[in-house]
């Protein structure tokens, strides 16, 4: 009996120890959890708390400023539509607006940048003071940072040139309303009128050809190059047609004859449509503005992805419990 009792008291004092030893690793197991894991949430109440408010503040400007920036591209396309139909007018009132629009995009720029600067608990040791739902929002937001870095030089650059393009075509049709001007003054025999109506001729052409100069720094050109030069060709002839017939006094001489011919060359050498516009606005195009209104949309999209990103955390996150 002895020997018995004295088995059934080890065996008990056995499993004491053992619930007990299983009650210490719990205990340690417990006290082992990182501040940042939802077993411990209540290490990263009180941060949470402060820092959170402010995340969510700066989510709110983050929308503020995708919403500028999506009206300036949205401007800097309609600008480029108008360069393309030649609205001058319509242009320079469209490059106003996108200049105030991209002054309020540097404004919430700024303002999201001071939001982020300021949030609580963000130093080197974030990961001991802040759930990690908190660290991956604010990691992301500052990952916007410099987005809309360059749009400046972009729009400076795109509404410079924009109106350089726009005045290409304003030109070109000036030119030849002024040129058939001076054609119907020739048909109808005022010679003299048709040579001063063709000095605006001449006038325009050497406008255009300045600014094919200017454009030619950083653009193809040599479509609208080519136009200038049958233009100015035709022009030409048809003044030393009107000289000739003012020289002859109307009568035709062999001079007048070689001067009719020359003419009649020169005319066929002209475009016959409009569609030649259309190829230099594209060469303009391509030489600059189209990459600066991509520029602006790159922007657009990034913070616009940077935005969704942003209330996917905020929405899945899960708050800390007061302790």
């Amino acid at each position: 009996m002895a020997v018995a009792r004295a088995f059934v008291l080890a065996l008990a004092w056995v499993a004491v120890a053992a619930i007990v030893a299983v009650g210490a690793a719990g205990v340690v197991a417990s006290m082992n959890h990182f501040p940042d894991t939802p077993a411990r949430a209540e290490l990263t109440w009180a941060g949470d708390s402060s820092a959170e408010p402010a995340l969510d503040a700066a989510t709110d400007q983050l929308e503020a400023l995708s919403d500028q920036v999506a009206n300036l591209s949205g401007t800097a396309t309609t600008a480029l539509t108008q360069v393309v139909g030649g609205d001058l007018d319509g242009l320079q009132a469209t490059i106003g607006t996108g200049t105030l629009q991209l002054g309020r995009v540097d404004t919430e720029a700024s303002k999201l940048a001071d939001l982020l600067t300021s949030v609580p608990g963000v130093g080197a040791d974030r990961e001991l003071t802040l759930s990690g739902d908190l660290v991956d929002r604010y990691t992301a937001l500052t990952g916007t940072n410099g987005l809309t870095d360059g749009l400046d030089a972009s729009w400076a650059s795109f509404t410079g040139r924009a109106l350089d393009a726009a005045n290409v075509t304003g030109l070109l049709a000036r030119h030849d309303q002024q040129t058939a001007a001076a054609a119907a003054q020739g048909s109808a025999g005022h010679y003299r009128k048709a040579l001063e109506l063709l000095g605006a001729s001449d006038a325009t052409i050497a406008q255009t050809r300045e600014l094919s100069d200017r454009l030619a720094k950083t653009t193809d050109v040599s479509t609208l190059g080519e136009w200038v030069d049958r233009n100015a060709t035709y022009d030409a002839a048809l003044r030393d047609l009107y000289e000739s017939l003012l020289t002859s006094k109307g009568r035709v001489t062999d001079h007048v004859r070689h001067a009719f011919q020359t003419e009649q060359l020169a005319r066929s050498q002209l475009p016959e449509d409009t569609r030649g516009i259309t190829v230099i606005m594209a060469d303009i195009a391509q030489g600059g503005l189209n990459q600066a209104v991509i520029t602006i949309e790159q922007a657009r999209g990034a913070i616009s992805n940077a935005l969704d990103h942003q209330r996917e955390l905020q929405q899945n996150g899960q708050p800390s419990q007061a302790p």
